[in-house]
């Protein structure tokens, strides 16, 4: 058990760092959009829990890896809170067409990076 939860930390730790490095290369590039780093890490957390939910299933992986990389690694990557709170300021500012394009975009590009991930692996 407390091996688990070493596991988790350091996922969380290494999905922190991630999501700090590409927090940090969004608003240098795009300083006008720095909401634009949620959804890109949203997107590819996604799509790397759809990787990892076909992996660790089809090789039969130990609950101690699933651990690291599912509630470690992309639940630090992938923050809900993070979503909420940009999507709550945006309703705050009145600029409710940014609040529904941001939201619309991160509910359906990352329900469409799940499904089509696992339709992509599943043909291979």
């Amino acid at each position: 058990m407390t091996l688990t939860y070493l596991f988790v930390a350091i996922g969380g730790s290494l999905g922190a760092l991630t999501r700090f490095i590409i927090n940090n290369l969004v608003s240098v590039e795009l300083t006008d959009k720095p909401y634009l780093s949620t959804i890109i890490v949203n997107v590819i957390g996604s799509i790397l829990l759809g990787f990892f939910y076909y992996v660790s299933y089809s090789l039969e992986l130990k609950p101690n890896i699933r651990e690291f990389f599912v509630v470690g690694y992309v639940g630090s990557l992938t923050t809900f809170s993070a979503f909420s709170f940009e999507f709550v300021n945006m309703l705050d500012e009145r600029d409710f067409m940014k609040a529904f394009v941001y939201l619309s975009l991160n509910l359906i590009l990352g329900f469409l990076s799940i499904y089509l991930f696992l339709r992509l692996i599943k043909d291979f």
